[in-house]
């Protein structure tokens, strides 16, 4: 039998009920159509082959639960849709790879600045072990303990005007110390 002269409900009939050789002959009729949409709306070749082959596969793995009232908008609107889907697959896909890069920028930062503030308290650490020791500990009661200058003079016994002498001197040492590390927010706290 020539499937060729055959119409494409009849050879929709045939191929429902399983006939490859009216697949094959469907096929025939509409693959150069349905890849010349694909082509013309992706502008990529092998896109637009693997669009068709994919839907035609669709079709085949379908043949026994498909509704088809005309294999040609069945075709046509299915390449759309497959089409649309390819897109917002795509879509995801960068939106995904763009949620990455920006992850992997911020763990860097984030990264960068925890080493950073690791070097800061050793470097903090480092220049309260250089200041003499009363300044030192003025220091620290009064920038690291966040204590009054009232509060310092009774903890430490000393004058006000002595604890703000301290205060003056530790911040002088602290700067100077600590000029590398002036730009981050944590240091610049202490030294207001």
């Amino acid at each position: 039998m020539n499937l060729s002269v055959l119409t494409d409900d009849e050879l929709v009939v045939l191929f429902k009920d399983g006939s490859e050789r009216a697949f094959r002959e469907i096929y025939t009729r509409y693959w150069k159509g349905v890849f010349q949409v694909a082509y013309k709306k992706t502008h990529y070749k092998e896109l637009a082959e693997e669009l068709t082959q994919n839907l035609f596969v669709d079709l085949w793995r379908r043949r026994e639960t498909v509704t088809i009232v005309s294999i040609s908008n069945y075709l046509f609107g299915g390449l759309k849709y497959s089409i649309i889907n390819h897109y917002k697959s795509q879509l995801v896909r960068e939106n995904y790879q763009d949620h990455l890069k920006v992850l992997k920028n911020d763990t860097v930062e984030n990264t960068d600045y925890l080493l950073m503030l690791n070097e800061l308290s050793g470097a903090l650490s480092d220049g309260i072990a250089r200041l003499p020791k009363k300044t030192g500990e003025v220091f620290k009661l009064s920038r690291l303990e966040h204590y009054s200058v009232k509060d310092i003079s009774r903890e430490l016994n000393i004058s006000e005007k002595a604890v703000e002498y301290h205060i003056t001197q530790s911040l002088k040492s602290m700067r100077f110390h600590l000029k590398d590390y002036l730009f981050l927010p944590v240091l610049l706290s202490l030294f207001l």
